[in-house]
C-alpha cells in the first residue's frame, strides 16, 4: 500500500503475457523501496495462484519480494512452492 501512496507505480505498465501479467519497478531505473522482510505464504494462510489471484514476485530465493506483483491468467500451483512460494494477496472476481 505504501509503494501504491508514494507513487511508484505512476505510469508504469504491466508487462509480460504468458501465464501471469506483472508490473512493478522492473526497468523503469527506479529502485524498490526494499524487500518484503518475509514471505507470509510460509506463516499465514495459503492461499493457491488460481487464476485472477495478485501475488507478490521474487526470484531465486525466498523473502525477497518487493514491489513486483502479478496476476495469474491461470491456476499456476508450480508457484505456490517455487522459491518458498509466491505471496497471493488478493483475489479477484
Amino acid at each position: 500500500v505504501k509503494a501504491v501512496k508514494d507513487g511508484l507505480y505512476n505510469g508504469k505498465q504491466f508487462y509480460r503475457s504468458d501465464f501471469v501479467i506483472q508490473c512493478g519497478l522492473h526497468g523503469s531505473g527506479v529502485s524498490p523501496p526494499g524487500n518484503l522482510p518475509k514471505n507470509e505464504t510460509r506463516f499465514g494462510t495459503l492461499i493457491s495462484n488460481t487464476r485472477g489471484t495478485c501475488a507478490i514476485a521474487h526470484w531465486d530465493v525466498p523473502d525477497c519480494g518487493n514491489t513486483e506483483f502479478f496476476v495469474n491468467l491461470q491456476t499456476n500451483a508450480h508457484l505456490d512452492e517455487a522459491y518458498g512460494g509466491d505471496c497471493v494477496f488478493a483475489e479477484g472476481a
